[in-house]
Parts: C-alpha cells; structure tokens; sequence
C-alpha cells in the first residue's frame, strides 16, 4: 500500500525531510585496489547493492500526490535496513542508503544524471563517511576514490585516462586546496615537477568560515511550522492588521 503523506504541498521538502530523519547487508570498502611496484589498479565497475524494495517489509511513501511511491523503506527483524527514493519525482530510483545493525547509516548510493544507473558509492562507518567513489565522466565505470579520516576529506585517487590505473593523487593540506600530483610519463607513478597546487593555479581564495554563517541553511520544517494567518479578535483586526 503506497502511503500519502500529510501534506502533498511539501513535495520535495517532506521527502528530504523523511529520509534524514529514518534510518541488504553486505558492508565495507567497494572498488579494490590492487598495487605492484608503485602502481596503484583500482575495479572501475560500479557494483550496487540490492534494496528489496518489493519485499513485504516495505512501507511505500507518496510524497507528491501522483500515485506512486517516492520514498520506500525496507524493514526485517524489526528494524530498517535500507531505503531508496526518487527524489525529483520522475519515477526513478536517485538514492539509496543502507543501515548497519544499530541503525547506523553504512552506505549510500546516488544516481544523478536522471540515467536510472548509479554514479557514486559512499561507505560509512558508523554513520560517518570512510571512502567516497564516484563516475565522474558518465563513462558508466568509476574514476575518482575518496577516502576520509574521522569524517573529514584527507586524499583522493583518480584515474583520468579511465585505464583502471591511478594517474593522480590528490592531497589536501586544507579542505578547499588540495595538492595535485599528476603521472605525466605513464608509468603509473607520480613525477616530479608535476603536482599543482590547485588555489595557487586558480587563484581560488576559500571563504572565511570561522564567522557566524550569513545564509542560514534550509531546516525542512515539519508541516506543523508552516506559517498561518492570526485574527485579533479582541481588536476586531483584519489578518493584513486594518480595523474591521
């Protein structure tokens, strides 16, 4: 049974606002890399874990009102194991994400050129993000590995020439300016003289973030918080504040 959501006007914002807030089985690092001599061969397949989305133990959500379900969460042995969602309501699956026995989000995964194939794998650990891999090129195969330390981005491989060999090294002396070295001569390693430093190059200067924001971010309130119109009645006031 597909399920209506309160409010149908929330649309996106109901569905976004759901699926952060809920919480199929394998776990760990995907894309292996194998190395030899200095060089570093990663898997470029983009293998997804299966969401049994038709399962008996799946809750379907309509957040839009068309009739079919946007949001379905799967449960078994009492709790939620995975969910996934279409998120610009094109009847196509966008995100899926998958929680470990304590509830915990453990991977996720994201399609987001509307093609119905996934483009980027997150692994957690925890709930926090260890390894990221992505099909930056659309080339239906991997080219670019993330991998974080207590959450924060630290390095990242890629693979430019789509080969399955790693042919740049991304290191990050900050968040927003990594060093990039570069195999320029083929042989898998990086060269010398061939890193850039991405800010120096670009002449990118990163946004002071050490004050108070200055846009505050959307909350994706519940519909309980939408405004609505008072009337003074004591006053006798009209909503637009006049006299009656």
């Amino acid at each position: 049974m597909i399920r209506l959501l309160s409010d149908p006007r929330l649309g996106i914002s109901a569905l976004l606002s759901l699926t952060a807030a809920l919480g199929c089985a394998a776990s760990g690092a995907v894309g292996p890399a194998t190395s030899a001599d200095g060089v570093t061969r990663r898997d470029t397949r983009i293998v997804s874990e299966k969401c049994d989305i038709d399962s008996a133990g799946a809750d379907k959500y309509d957040a839009n009102g068309d009739g079919r379900p946007d949001l379905v969460i799967v449960s078994a042995g009492g709790r939620e194991v995975c969910r996934a969602a279409d998120l610009n309501f094109d009847g196509r699956w966008d995100s899926f994400s998958f929680f470990d026995a304590s509830g915990k989000l453990r991977r996720q995964e994201r399609d987001y050129d509307r093609d119905g194939q996934i483009e980027e794998l997150t692994i957690y650990s925890a709930g926090v993000p260890t390894e990221q891999h992505r099909s930056t090129t659309l080339a239906g195969k991997l080219d670019t590995w993330h991998f974080f330390q207590n959450g924060k981005l630290t390095r990242t491989e890629r693979d430019s020439d789509g080969d399955g060999v790693i042919d740049q090294w991304w290191e990050y002396k900050s968040e927003t300016c990594p060093l990039i070295h570069s195999d320029v001569n083929g042989d898998g390693r990086p060269d010398p003289g061939a890193t850039v430093d991405y800010c120096e190059v670009t002449g990118y200067v990163p946004p002071d973030r050490s004050g108070p924001r200055q846009t505050p971010s959307h909350t994706f309130e519940p519909p309980g918080s939408l405004p609505t119109e008072l009337e003074n009645k004591e006053q006798g006031e009209t909503p637009e504040g006049g006299k009656k």
